[in-house]
Formats: structure tokens, C-alpha cells, sequence
């Protein structure tokens, strides 16, 4: 491996210094298209375990930490947190119709036209995940983070992988780029799996360019635009165009 390609995988992983599990995201907003995305039968994290009755969509509360959470297994993993530190905005019913009005808090026409295809219903469980616990208590169970896939473009990781979600950690300052990732769920060796390795492809937003950014739309011709939010999309753009979520992520801390 050449020094310069060493050199950026260590700069990567610095991102991830301190990581436990946990991606902390910043409103109710990001929370529930994460939510909705993530339902989508020909996304992995469907697969592995979000998902389950596509008519329902579980917004599962933790009203110890006060938090909204989605829980990802990783398979030799454990499971991965995404969590949003929040009051609960649902405190007297278990189960909300898609056309409820709180949602239109979050979500203009077009989004939720695009986000729900029947007959979909919100369930809000009060639920805490113990299972952290055990990593938090087993010192030697640390999350490596491991980089598979370094795209140079942005053009070249959307053309390979097609992603439904793109996670963002933003650059400390200015002059460090935002890293744009997606998981890669491709399992390692047998002798390798109590390493507990978190995979993912990588590309680097040298000019940041998903700053307040929500969606990335790509074009047959694989011409991209970036789009704070979705205002109208017609029948021509669904079938000639491909969108990606940007999951801009607050902070790798722990909710407790």
C-alpha cells in the first residue's frame, strides 16, 4: 500500500476516534426520513433488521434516555445505535395514520407523496435496548472501523454502490473535508470476526458541498444535484432519476 493511501485511511479513521456504537443524529426530521428510507425493501438495513411489516413503521422510544432509536445488527458486530436525543411527540397514542398532521411538521407534500405507497401506519413502542450495555462493560469489545472502498468522486461512489442513505461526519473545520460513508456488509474471514470490524466505503467532500444538503438527485446521464428538499418531482424525474438521503450525523457520543 502506498504511503499516501496509508496516509488517508488513518486520516479516516481518525474520524471514528472514540466511536461506541452510537450515531447521534440532529432532529426529528432527519430521524424519521432515516426511518422511512430504511424501510425500503432494496435497502440493506431492511435486511438486517430494519423493517418487518412494511405497513408498519416503528418509531421506537427509550423514555429512560429520552430518545428515538433505531437499532442495527451488524451481524458479529453487535448492533449499531441511531438515535435522536428528544421530548416524545407522541405521549398519548401507541399508533398514528400516515396523514396525521404532526407529520406535516417534518415533511412537505411531496416527501410524504414519496415516502408512503399504502396503507402505512406509525407505531410508537416504549422501548430501552440493553444490549450496549455489554460493550460498554467489556473493554475489549471495541468497534474497529475498517475502510473497504475509497471512492475519488463523488460520481464514481454514487455509480458503484447506488445508495438509498449516505452518512455525513462533517470535518472539524473548514479546511477538513466532510466524509461522506455507507456500510459495507460483506463479512469477514472466521478468525477475524471477535475483532468486532466495522466496514465502510468512503468518499471525502473536499468543497463540502452536502452542507445543509438533504438529497442527492442522480440523472441517467449520472449528472448529480444537491437538494436541501424534494418540492416537486414529476413521473419523468422518478423514472430517469435515482435519489440518495444524506444523513448528516450530530455526534458519535452515547445518549447516557
Amino acid at each position: 500500500m502506498s504511503n499516501s493511501l496509508r496516509d488517508l485511511i488513518n486520516k479516516v479513521q481518525g474520524y471514528f476516534n472514540d466511536f461506541t456504537y452510537f450515531f447521534e443524529l440532529e432532529d426529528f426530521r432527519t430521524f424519521l426520513l432515516f426511518t422511512l428510507t430504511s424501510q425500503l425493501p432494496s435497502n440493506i438495513l431492511a435486511q438486517l433488521g430494519m423493517g418487518g411489516n412494511k405497513d408498519i413503521i416503528s418509531l421506537p422510544y427509550n423514555p429512560i434516555f429520552n430518545i428515538y432509536y433505531q437499532k442495527i445488527n451488524l451481524i458479529a458486530s453487535g448492533s449499531l445505535i441511531v438515535y435522536l436525543k428528544s421530548d416524545s411527540i407522541n405521549k398519548d397514542n401507541f399508533i398514528l395514520e400516515k396523514d396525521d398532521p404532526i407529520f406535516k411538521n417534518y415533511l412537505n407534500e411531496n416527501e410524504m407523496s414519496l415516502a408512503f405507497h399504502g396503507k402505512e401506519k406509525f407505531i410508537f413502542p416504549k422501548v430501552s435496548d440493553c444490549s450496549a450495555f455489554e460493550f460498554d462493560d467489556d473493554k475489549t469489545n471495541k468497534l474497529n472501523v475498517k475502510v473497504d472502498d475509497y471512492f475519488h468522486s463523488l460520481e464514481s461512489f454514487i455509480a458503484i454502490l447506488e445508495p438509498n442513505i449516505i452518512f455525513v461526519l462533517n470535518g472539524k473545520d473548514d479546511s477538513e473535508p466532510d466524509l461522506l460513508f455507507t456500510f459495507n456488509m460483506m463479512p469477514e474471514f472466521p478468525g477475524k470476526l471477535k475483532k468486532n470490524v466495522f466496514k465502510i466505503d468512503i468518499c471525502l467532500d473536499n468543497k463540502r458541498k452536502t452542507k445543509d444538503m438533504t438529497y442527492l438527485k442522480r440523472e441517467e446521464d449520472y449528472t448529480l444535484t444537491f437538494l436541501k428538499d424534494i418540492k416537486e418531482v414529476s413521473h419523468a424525474d422518478l423514472y430517469k432519476s435515482s435519489f440518495s438521503l444524506f444523513i448528516h450525523i450530530k455526534s458519535l457520543n452515547k445518549p447516557f
